[in-house]
């Protein structure tokens, strides 16, 4: 590749990063806004996320997930939840000394209906490319979803405080 062909890739690759950021603050303001119209905190958003994603979990299975660190912030979480009505418990017919955490369908749809505007743009804008640049995309996130996963795992290791993440 020429200089001028390097250059030009650099630029690109600058590009694509600004991009990925502004696209990532983009997606954060988003979800806080939505919480913020719900009166819920952001992390109870997406652990409303998670729970219609997956369905039914329990209060570990849900802290891993969201990556909260404390059984106590899994509780005052789901307890927040619970309150608002978004959420209800239930004890593990298997295992009465775990419960399941629900959510509560009416309460999902109060919010999945705030989300139907950006899942519209979303649909108008995927419409435009094709089958096999759908394709590329899809690759590109599952890479950067796995990308971020080592990120995490490598800051929530104990040996990290003193280290950069692996790239």
């Amino acid at each position: 590749m020429s200089s001028s062909g390097v250059e030009r890739r650099a630029d690109l690759l600058a590009e694509l990063q600004q991009a990925a950021q502004t696209s990532t603050t983009d997606g954060i303001l988003f979800h806080q806004v939505i919480a913020d119209r719900v009166g819920l905190h952001v992390t109870d958003l997406r652990c409303l996320n998670v729970l219609a994603q997956a369905g039914p979990l329990t209060a570990g299975e849900l802290g891993q997930r969201l990556g909260l660190a404390t059984t106590g912030a899994v509780t005052r979480m789901v307890d927040r939840l619970e309150r608002a009505g978004y959420v209800r418990r239930e004890v593990d017919p298997d295992d009465r000394r775990r419960v399941i955490i629900h959510s509560l369908p009416d309460r999902q749809a109060v919010i999945a209906s705030l989300y139907q505007g950006i899942a519209t743009g979303w649909d108008e804008l995927l419409a435009t490319y094709s089958d096999e640049q759908l394709r590329q995309f899809l690759d590109l996130f599952d890479r950067m979803h796995q990308m971020s996963q080592r990120q995490l795992a490598a800051l929530h290791s104990p040996s990290s405080d003193d280290q950069t993440p692996p790239s």
